[in-house]
Parts: C-alpha cells; structure tokens; sequence
C-alpha cells in the first residue's frame, strides 16, 4: 500500500512498450535475403540512427549517408524513410488500452529515444498521445536515453519528485540510468507482460 499510495507519475517508453517496433522483422519482410545483414546493420544499427533520435540528421542527409553505405537498396531505403517507417509505427493495443484507467489515478509522460517526423506522425495520428500530461522526447533536446541529462530534463521540465516516479523501458540501461536519478524503474523486455508488472509494482 505504501509503494502504490507515494507513486503519483508514470512514465512510458515508447518503442517496444506502447508503440510497435520490429527493424529485424521490418529487413526480413522488406529487403531482398542477400542484402539483409548490410541494410539492419547499416541503418537501424548505425550511430546515424542514433543521431536521427538525437534530433542532429535529417531524413534526407540519412538516406545519403545510407545508399552509400549499403549498396543495391536505393529504393527500400526510400520506402523506408519515405513510407513504411510511419506505417511499422503502431499501437500495442494491449499496453494503450491501460492508459485511461491508469490516468484516473496518475499522471502520466513520454520519456523516449525518437526520429522528430516519426514522432510527430504518430502524435498526430493516435488519440491516446492525448491522455498524457507530457513528453520528453529526445529529438527535441539533442539527447538521449541513457544520458544523465534526459532524465534530469524530464524531472525539471514537470517538476517531477524521482521517488514518485516509475519509468518503464524495455532497455535494461535505460531503466539502470533512471534509477541512478532517483526514478523508479520497471524494465520491460517483453511488452506482453506490461499489464502484469504495473499491477506487482503498484499493488
């Protein structure tokens, strides 16, 4: 009872948590076998990806850098950037549907690594973004998880007290750095078992 009743924010990873995110899944489906390993590696495993959610590459500067990198998939990684990369990124409508009861009771924000025109299309589209008192979303602050700085962001942008704060990231590392902040944490390697571990840490 004292755990659930000093517990007043609730804040959510995106990718993996209440958005789907599957790059290995996406090659597979996408990119002709041979080319496979080069394009993962080479795009959703590169620093220029990393950049693109720190909010310092654009789109079209990416794909550049892409096509050089990874030779004969011109046109996937232009449905990539172009398309599909707005239509991979849906709801997981098991862990969403939790979201207005838990906001009878708690406030809840966004803490996520995120490509600005990614975000920006999903927060548009999906009505649940509306449930939430806040974000902080790494393109926007040239950081990311798991830097000190992002969660110290989160923390003053809301007035945030860390022990009344539970964040849930399915990145071990990223809960690990949270903590170090004072912040709760729930790491969520498995997105199915969201509604079963909000439910032990709150109760």
């Amino acid at each position: 009872m004292e755990k659930r009743m000093s517990i007043k924010n609730i804040v959510f990873d995106l990718g993996r948590v209440l958005i789907k995110f599957e790059p290995k899944e996406y090659t597979e489906k996408n990119v002709p076998e041979e080319k496979r390993e080069a394009f993962y590696n080479g795009i959703f495993g590169s620093d220029e990806w990393q950049m693109l959610d720190r909010g310092t590459l654009s789109y079209e500067d990416a794909k550049k850098i892409f096509k050089e990198r990874v030779s004969g998939v011109d046109k996937e990684i232009d449905r990539l950037f172009d398309a599909d990369l707005f239509e991979i990124l849906q709801p997981i409508e098991e862990n969403v549907k939790l979201l207005p009861e838990l906001k009878k009771k708690y406030n809840l924000y966004i803490l996520s690594n995120f490509h600005q025109p990614a975000f920006e299309h999903i927060f548009k589209k999906y009505d649940f973004f509306r449930l939430f008192d806040g974000h902080t979303v790494s393109c926007y602050y040239y950081l990311l998880k798991p830097e000190k700085e992002i969660y110290d962001t989160l923390i003053e942008k809301f007035n945030l007290i860390p022990e009344e704060t539970v964040f849930i990231d399915d990145t071990k590392v990223n809960i690990e750095a949270c903590e170090k902040e004072g912040i709760r944490g729930i790491h969520l390697p498995d997105y199915t078992e969201l509604e079963q571990k909000l439910e032990e840490f709150l109760k």
